[in-house]
């Protein structure tokens, strides 16, 4: 699982130490149960001009989370070639043989993209059906972020938190992520029972479930 996640300069102030409170906790529910640990391998990639690798991709009960800074602008490009370039290297050091589902993208954001560069072409390569590690994305909007650019970055869901304080949407966000780490986890070790793979704690009066794009 690969949380991308929007720094830029509207995420100041109570957002961020939301999500730097949100990521420890994830550290304790993944050493609480470490049969977690054993299914499940998080990365965090940030982005706002640029894209930084925060958390390569990593056992989290076994890793030093460091604090989430504010950057610049808001670039959705730079977010998605980074974080296809953290899916590429986490997936291709893991030991040869090791078993690996899909990977899963969750992107958050609370604003609109601002750079110049059209990001389309970022999320094409992202997407490219003929690239091995193509991942299911995931994505969570509050405050600015537009409605039609988190459902054409979805593959799989996107979700508008619905709470009107920002510090409360990450934080929702953020347990609807760590729900879904557990559930899944559940899933894959028990490949046997039906649903199995991608589960989402995603609670109603939280979110609106935005309708898929058609064509």
């Amino acid at each position: 699982m690969f949380l991308l996640v929007d720094v830029s300069v509207s995420m100041a102030g109570a957002p961020i130490e939301a999500l730097n409170r949100a990521l420890p906790e994830m550290k304790r529910v993944m050493q609480s149960d470490p049969t977690v640990g054993e299914i499940v391998r998080i990365a965090l990639v940030t982005f706002s001009d640029e894209a930084r690798t925060v958390i390569p991709l990593a056992d989290l009960a076994h890793t030093d989370i460091p604090e989430v800074l504010i950057e610049g602008g808001t670039n959705f490009a730079a977010g998605l070639r980074g974080v296809r370039t953290a899916i590429e290297a986490g997936l291709g050091a893991l030991p040869r043989g090791t078993p690996v589902y899909r990977p899963v993208v969750f992107f958050m954001s609370d604003g609109a993209h601002q750079a110049r560069e059209d990001w389309g072409p970022a999320l094409h390569q992202l997407r490219d059906p003929h690239w091995r590690f193509r991942p299911e994305v995931v994505s969570f909007g509050f405050n600015d972020a537009p409605d039609d650019a988190l459902r054409q970055i979805a593959t799989k869901f996107a979700f508008r938190a619905r709470d009107a304080d920002p510090a409360t949407q990450v934080r929702d966000i953020m347990n609807a992520l760590i729900g879904s780490i557990i559930t899944t986890s559940a899933g894959f070790r028990h490949p046997a029972r039906p649903g199995g793979g991608l589960h989402l704690e995603t609670p109603p009066d939280h979110f609106t479930q935005l309708p898929p794009l058609t064509v």
